[in-house]
């Protein structure tokens, strides 16, 4: 087998199972699950966005010969951020119908090697 990797999406085991051995030379089948939705929101961070505020703001609003900081945030007060923005990005993600799901599997089962269909003489 070469290195190349070959999917498609299957109705049923048996249409994955010709596909493997008649289609290919044959193949690994699985039946695999990807998550329902995958949240953007997952992947705001609170403390990444004010260091990337106070970065951004510094040229700008920033005492270049002192070390203060612009956007003085407490860690309670940047959670409480995180948290309504997240809600946020979600209603924003549920309003428009996006649906992400990535390109990994959530979970898999039932995997199996299926060989070549045997060449007829």
């Amino acid at each position: 087998h070469d290195d190349e990797r070959y999917h498609t999406e299957c109705e049923t085991r048996e249409e994955a199972v010709y596909i493997a051995s008649e289609e290919q030379d044959g193949g690994h089948i699985v039946e695999a699950m990807k998550p329902a939705n995958i949240k953007i929101s997952r992947y705001f961070d609170g403390h990444m966005f004010a260091e990337e505020a106070e970065e951004r703001a510094y040229e700008d609003h920033g005492d270049p010969e002192g070390d203060v900081e612009i956007f003085p945030i407490k860690p309670e007060l940047r959670a409480d951020l995180e948290k309504m923005v997240r809600e946020t990005m979600d209603a924003w993600q549920d309003k428009h119908g996006l649906t992400f799901t990535g390109f990994q599997f959530k979970a898999s089962r039932n995997q199996e090697y299926i060989p070549p269909k045997p060449e007829s003489n």
